[in-house]
């Protein structure tokens, strides 16, 4: 408590924020297309889904470029309104009085192009604002945040979506408007252009973005991420439809009966349970770690035990692999957001940002693929696959680490020292 106590204002009220907003959204988002596919059918959805998604991808590489234009607390309180402003709809148009779902689906375009603009400026914001010694808490807290109210969010829309969508709707409208109030009244800018670029016209879109692809450092950090956080993605593509096949009816410890269907859900609630509870417990084991030790042991145990995962079908040893596998994410991935914040170059910050929230997009087409290719190679072959590029992953952030460390002329950047 003392450490978040000592935080700059700003980063803590949007800490509180950023809690209350993914656990509001949460309650709708994992069944919105359950939902339209009931209304549309489910190969309009689908269509209809891959448009709000290219919608989102718009808005981040819009919002990244103008953020580091323009500043962050602009865009950031018109993002939280807009989301606001288009739930509010989205409600009125799926309620008692009407159900028009071509309508929400043009209001859930406006709605993600707004999310896809919020995502890399609050990052941004958190970013200019951290300080180098407080990453690797700030992060973690990030991340913790993001679980409980994922998690929180997840179990109360499961229970109260399908009869009460309509309030939920307006739940979230009402919290997001208030987080753009707050915003605009408690917090300043945070992001000065620097001085030598007052004077220089501005980039294109196009020449900002070019200028984040020349750095070969960070293009090769955002491919090593993807190779690791994709195998996350197979757990409920290819490894859920692993386990329905290959998983029969059981009790689990004689408390109830499971299938392989039943088993993911387990899994992936299991997961988020121990990131909530075991973050300290992690935490205080490798406090005498180095953050370059954390990083890639945390990445390899991760690797490793999703690409056994990938493989098992017994409950009980997918259950111990999954405790790993926990373990492993929280070793890494504080770490690898202070490397992030490392690489990205202040007076581009946000356009950086805004790649790496694309992640999402490129973990999904990853596991669709996977999906593909599992019907026709056997799983031993897959699994192996997915070790072989986890491994390629953390192989290629281990040797972003050293262009880091050599880039500031000393072996301890990301070390627990130099913090």
């Amino acid at each position: 408590m003392a450490k978040f106590q000592a935080l700059h204002q700003s980063i803590k009220i949007r800490l509180l924020l950023q809690f209350a907003t993914i656990l509001a959204s949460t309650t709708i988002m994992p069944f919105i297309a359950i939902y339209f596919t009931s209304l549309v059918g489910a190969k309009i959805t689908g269509l209809l889904v891959v448009i709000v998604i290219l919608a989102g991808i718009t808005g981040g590489f819009l919002g990244g470029f103008w953020s580091d234009q323009i500043g962050r607390k602009k865009l950031l309180v018109l993002a939280e309104l807009g989301l606001g402003i288009s739930f509010l709809a989205i409600a009125f148009v799926n309620s008692a009085w009407a159900v028009l779902p071509y309508v929400s689906f043009v209001l859930f375009i406006i709605n993600m192009f707004c999310n896809g603009i919020y995502i890399p400026v609050s990052t941004s914001m958190i970013h200019d604002l951290v300080k180098k010694e407080e990453r690797n808490f700030v992060f973690t807290a990030v991340y913790w945040i993001g679980n409980l109210g994922s998690a929180l969010g997840s179990i109360t829309g499961a229970f109260l979506f399908e009869d009460y969508h309509f309030y939920l709707f307006l739940s979230v409208a009402g919290i997001t408007m208030l987080a753009s109030l707050i915003t605009y009244l408690f917090i300043g800018e945070t992001f000065i252009k620097p001085a030598e670029y007052e004077s220089t016209t501005s980039p294109t879109i196009w020449a900002n973005y070019k200028k984040v692809f020349q750095d070969h450092t960070y293009i090769i950090f955002l491919i090593a991420t993807l190779c690791v956080v994709s195998l996350e993605s197979h757990l409920t593509n290819y490894i859920a439809v692993h386990l329905e096949k290959n998983v029969e009816e059981t009790s689990l410890f004689g408390l109830f009966t499971i299938d392989g269907i039943n088993l993911v859900g387990v899994l992936h609630a299991e997961n988020t349970l121990l990131v909530v509870v075991a973050v300290g417990i992690v935490s205080s084991m490798v406090k005498n770690l180095s953050d370059h030790t954390r990083m890639l042991f945390g990445m390899s145990l991760y690797v490793c035990c999703y690409a056994a995962l990938s493989f098992a079908a017994m409950p009980i040893v997918l259950l111990g692999l999954m405790v790993f596998i926990s373990i492993g994410e929280l070793m890494y991935i504080p770490v690898k957001q202070s490397l992030l914040a490392e690489l990205a170059v202040d007076s581009r910050r946000s356009s950086y940002l805004a790649l790496h929230s694309f992640m999402g997009q490129g973990t999904m087409i990853i596991a669709g693929a996977a999906i593909t290719l599992g019907s026709i190679i056997p799983p031993a072959v897959m699994s192996s696959t997915f070790l072989a590029i986890g491994l390629i992953g953390v192989s290629l952030m281990a040797f972003v680490i050293r262009r880091v460390q050599q880039s500031h002329g000393t072996t301890g950047i990301l070390s627990k020292d130099i913090e």
